[in-house]
Order: structure tokens, then sequence, then C-alpha cells
């Protein structure tokens, strides 16, 4: 069975002891939001907020011990190990009572941890679990459960093609992002087919087939509809046009915020399948800095990374620190400003959770320095921190 969660048991001993949320974070003293997105399990906080809360809550190291535990179930041989093998060997017309609640739980937790945890954790859940899905979509179910399996199969499938992409392994999630595509056509789910057309635009920017990249994310919005996914592909169109230099990356900013601003405000912007108002902001940044507009692309790169930061100087969203952090470094770069691009290129190698683009896009801004500022030992050492960087993939030197 897996190991209780930091929060719940925070939450447990701030129940025996009588202490609030406001009351404790008076006495870290920390951000009252942030305490309660820990004891919720949507933060993970740090070794060092971990035992500050032990202590005031008198826990004896037993709390300070579960920092870092995942709230989220995890697939160890547990209950939901239990479920899927009776629901794999059940034999009937129908599933067990309450799989694809479970299914919905796990597709929902895997998708919000998606930008601070580990992309190899992620991956190797995401093979479990697509796994144990696919077997029961080979046994006895209805016509209605077949199609809903399909559903959280396809969901789990366009995740884990993320992951694995991030993790260096581009062949397999290129595999994976098929299969998705193949389960959001079985299924009939027009935004399970928008996000394997997005992925795949995605992964040609990262190649540089950037007129691959306006096309697939043109294939995307003809299923999408309404959606997030609607957004992030018109945004990834327009990092294809801003790569060719086409002004039609404008149009795009222009177009996607329209999408964004008749969506709901998300209530767990940290989804990887919601498309929140911070992530404009990044792609806004990104965009400016493609299209060699550095004023632009400044503002909105320092805006990004300040809504990266919790109130405890912890990072938010490492990926799009980095990114912004590269933003930042290339258009240091073209402003003759070494010390800067530097600076910056390093602190986007800081955070532990990468994108499959970081490394590629911080081998571009090497390559600038270099033609900008050649045989400097500090450019020299920037690209020493990439080489190790990529060296230490699982894949042994992919991502770029």
């Amino acid at each position: 069975m897996r190991r209780v969660a930091f929060g719940d048991e925070m939450r447990r001993l701030m129940t025996e002891r009588g202490v609030g949320l406001r009351a404790l974070a008076k006495q870290v003293p920390c951000d009252s939001g942030y305490l309660s997105k820990v004891a919720n399990g949507h933060r993970h906080p740090s070794a060092d907020m971990a035992a500050k809360l032990d202590e005031l809550l008198d826990a004896g190291g037993g709390l300070a011990t579960l920092q870092g535990t995942p709230h989220a179930p995890v697939l160890d041989g547990g209950l939901d190990a239990e479920l899927f093998e009776l629901a794999a060997r059940a034999g009937t017309s129908r599933l067990p009572d309450g799989v694809l609640d479970l299914l919905d739980g796990i597709v929902d937790r895997l998708s919000r941890d998606y930008p601070t945890v580990a992309p190899e954790v992620l991956s190797e859940r995401g093979k479990t679990y697509l796994t144990n899905v696919l077997r029961l979509l080979d046994g006895r179910v209805s016509l209605t459960e077949h199609r809903e399996l399909l559903v959280r199969a396809g969901w789990l499938a366009v995740l884990l093609s993320c992951t694995l992409f991030d993790a260096g392994d581009k062949v397999s999630a290129e595999l994976v992002r098929r299969t998705a595509r193949r389960l959001g056509e079985q299924a009939g789910h027009g935004e399970i087919l928008a996000w394997s057309w997005e992925i795949a635009a995605w992964f040609a920017l990262v190649e540089r087939d950037y007129d691959d990249v306006v096309a697939y994310s043109e294939a995307g919005l003809r299923h999408a509809g309404a959606t997030n996914a609607a957004v992030q592909l018109t945004l990834q169109a327009g990092r294809g046009y801003a790569r060719m230099g086409d002004r039609r990356a404008v149009d795009t900013l222009k177009a996607g915020r329209a999408i964004l601003d008749r969506l709901p405000r998300p209530d767990h912007p940290e989804h990887h399948f919601v498309f929140d108002h911070g992530k404009y902001e990044f792609y806004c940044s990104t965009i400016y800095t493609m299209l060699g507009r550095d004023d632009a692309a400044e503002e909105h790169a320092v805006e990004v990374i300040a809504r990266c930061r919790h109130a405890d100087g912890s990072v938010r969203w490492p990926m799009r620190y980095a990114m912004a952090n590269l933003d930042l470094g290339l258009v240091a770069g073209r402003r003759g400003e070494l010390d800067r691009a530097v600076r910056h290129g390093r602190a986007a190698l800081q955070p532990a959770r990468r994108s499959g683009d970081l490394l590629p896009r911080a081998t571009e801004l090497y390559g600038r320095l270099e033609q900008g500022f050649p045989r400097e030992r500090r450019v020299a050492e920037f690209g020493e921190q990439i080489h190790a960087a990529r060296q230490a993939l699982p894949s042994g030197g992919g991502g770029g």
C-alpha cells in the first residue's frame, strides 16, 4: 500500500492540534494560500519547509519524512492495482463500480503533476496505467464502457507522449502520440485528437520543421472546437510562423487570446491540458523572442518569471521559468550583454524538471553567444553545462 501523503498527514496533525491555516502560516511565516496548497496536495514543500512544519506541529520528525511523498495514488500493488486486476479478470459484461472514476482521478493527478514531477517518474506511471486500461479494453465490456475506456486511454497516451519526449525518448514519444491519435479517432473524441496534433506540432518545432508546425496545428484546430487545445494549437502555429519570420505570428497571439477569454478560469492551472493566462504570457515571451521583438519579449519574460515564483521563493512552474530565462538570455545576447545572457542561460538549466525543448533552445543560445563572443571562457563553460545536461538524460544524449 502507498505511504501517507504529506498533505494528508499535515491536515490530520492540524486537526489534532487545533491549529488553523492562517495561524500556522503566521508561525512559519509564509503565505496561507501556499500552505493551503501544501495541505491539499497541490504543492510539494521544500525540505526546509517540511522540517519547519514538522517542528510547529510537534510531529517528532514523522511529517518531515513524508516530504516529497506524492499526494496522488501510485500503482504500487495497493488498492489501485487490485481494482485494475479485478476489473481485468472480471469476465463480465460490465466494469466493476468505481473503475472509471478511479481512472479519471489518475488522469487528473498525473496531468497536474506534469509541471513539477520528473518525466521519468511520470512516464513509468503512465505506461503502467495505460497498459492496464488497454487490458480492460480487451475484456468483455459494454459498448458505452468501451468508449469511456478509449477516452481515458487517449488522455493517458497524450500525456505519456509528452513525458517521454521530455525524458529524451523521442522515438517512443512519437509512437505513443500516434497511439493517442488512433484512440481519439476510435472514441470520436475531438479534444484528444486535437492534442495529438498539437504534440506533433511541438515535436516539429524542436526538429525545426516550421512548415509542419503550422500544418499540424491547423490539422488539430479542425478537431479542437472552443477548448484549451484550440488556444495552444493557435499559439503553437504562432511559434512556427515566428520561426519563419512571418508576422502572422502576432495575429495568432490575438486569436489565441480571443479563444482564451471565452474559456472559464481553470481551478487547477497546473493541469497540463489546461491553458491559463500565465501560459499565455509564456507564449507571448517566446513568440516575440523568436520574432526578434526584444522589448516586447523582455517585458513578457520578466512577467512570466515573476508569476513562476511562490511567496517562499520556490519555483511553481520550473519549465516556464527555464524557457523565459532562455528568452531573456537570447535578448541579452542580441544586445551584446554577455554577462546577462550567460546568467539567464545558467538559470534556465537550474530546475530539475525540464521540457523536451529546453536543451535545443539552450543550445541555440550557446551558438549565438559563441558566434558573438568567440573564445570567451564563460560561453565555453555554458556549453559544457548544456553538454552535461544532455548526457544526463536517460536516453544518453537526446534532447537536441
